[in-house]
């Protein structure tokens, strides 16, 4: 039996408009899939030209959202963009299994699906820097005194409503066709790069304490490996430093000491490895500003030294990313891709 399916995003996926009208192969795990995607007609898209989906009313009717675009800044060069709510799933092929004869394909596709875009999700955020937690989601308009009722004086329910215009980065045709894959083949994003995604949505959700310390681990990991990676080029006696527990401050220190060329001044590192330090140990947290700095210091030293490289101009949320091998310690050699090339914003696993 054929499976089909269509998929409603737990949270929309912003896209550009030139990654519609396309197939994508995917998976999780050993069960493999495709998937549709909609059309751009205004003003909601509509559905995918799968065999099924027009005689269902509920997935064709006017009031059905496929994409949408919402108030947004967004790039020139990244226009015209839309965010995506809806796919069509097909081609579902999973194994067989005698001690699970009920686990087929269909089965296989409802255990893994949301499994599936929890990883889509999370590439997304680091490669774009949308906010994409569909548990906790941050909303770009909120009532200010929601649920609040004035007896005195007579107020009629919220006092206000605070809008923001988020600002955007959405995913290339090609970026998305690499995160699929990359879904599909197991491979995970470097763990600084998702500490880094969380210390971006603690942020977003006032948890400053949190924001720091991932943060501040992002940093470290980086940073280590990079002092790492330059051992030969060190000072014996800086060298001999180097072990299983050195921590961000050691590597600072290291850095510092051996006039090691780095992105971001020593002294904001060590700002920030202060502020981790209070944090962890004191419980202290900064204010929303400070916690903001201390996260762009993070974004600014990953760009320039992690193993996810910025292109082009920067974007105030740290977007535009190109992968370097995830599987080297070595990262000097990344290959980085200019703007205006044919690769332009594709990512390469290595």
């Amino acid at each position: 039996m054929e499976v089909k399916a269509i998929f409603e995003l737990p949270v929309h996926i912003w896209v550009m408009c030139d990654a519609l009208d396309a197939t994508y192969p995917t998976g999780y795990d050993k069960l493999r899939f495709n998937v549709v995607m909609p059309d751009g007609r205004p003003p909601v898209g509509g559905p995918p030209p799968v065999p099924g989906v027009e005689s269902r009313h509920e997935l064709v009717g006017e009031q059905v959202v496929w994409v949408q675009e919402y108030g947004a800044h967004i790039p020139e060069s990244l226009r015209p963009a839309t965010a995506l709510h809806r796919v069509a799933v097909t081609d579902v092929e999973g194994p067989s299994y005698d001690h699970l004869s009920w686990f087929t394909p269909e089965h296989q596709l409802a255990e893994y699906i949301h499994k599936w875009f929890n990883d889509v999700r999370t590439w997304t955020e680091i490669v774009t820097g949308q906010d994409l937690d569909p548990n906790h989601r941050v909303y770009d308009a909120e009532s200010v005194g929601a649920g609040l009722t004035f007896i005195e004086p007579p107020h009629d329910g919220a006092l206000g409503i605070t809008i923001t215009t988020p600002r955007v980065l959405p995913l290339r045709a090609q970026e998305w066709a690499d995160i699929l894959g990359f879904v599909r083949d197991g491979k995970e994003p470097p763990l600084e790069e998702v500490l880094s995604r969380d210390a971006r949505a603690a942020h977003r959700r006032d948890a400053n304490r949190r924001a720091i310390i991932d943060a501040a681990t992002a940093l470290e990991i980086a940073l280590g490996r990079h002092v790492r990676s330059h051992a030969g080029q060190l000072p014996e006696g800086q060298r001999r430093r180097i072990s299983e527990r050195t921590a961000l401050g050691g590597y600072i220190s290291i850095a510092e000491d051996s006039g090691l060329q780095l992105a971001v001044a020593v002294d904001r590192l060590r700002w920030l490895n202060n502020l981790r330090n209070d944090a962890a140990h004191r419980g202290a947290a900064p204010g929303h500003w400070e916690a903001r700095d201390a996260v762009q210091v993070m974004i600014d030293f990953l760009g320039a030294h992690g193993r996810l490289r910025r292109i082009g101009e920067r974007e105030p949320d740290g977007g535009e990313w190109v992968l370097a091998d995830p599987e080297s310690d070595d990262v000097g050699d990344a290959q980085l891709v200019e703007e205006g090339s044919e690769a332009e914003g594709g990512l390469s696993p290595g």
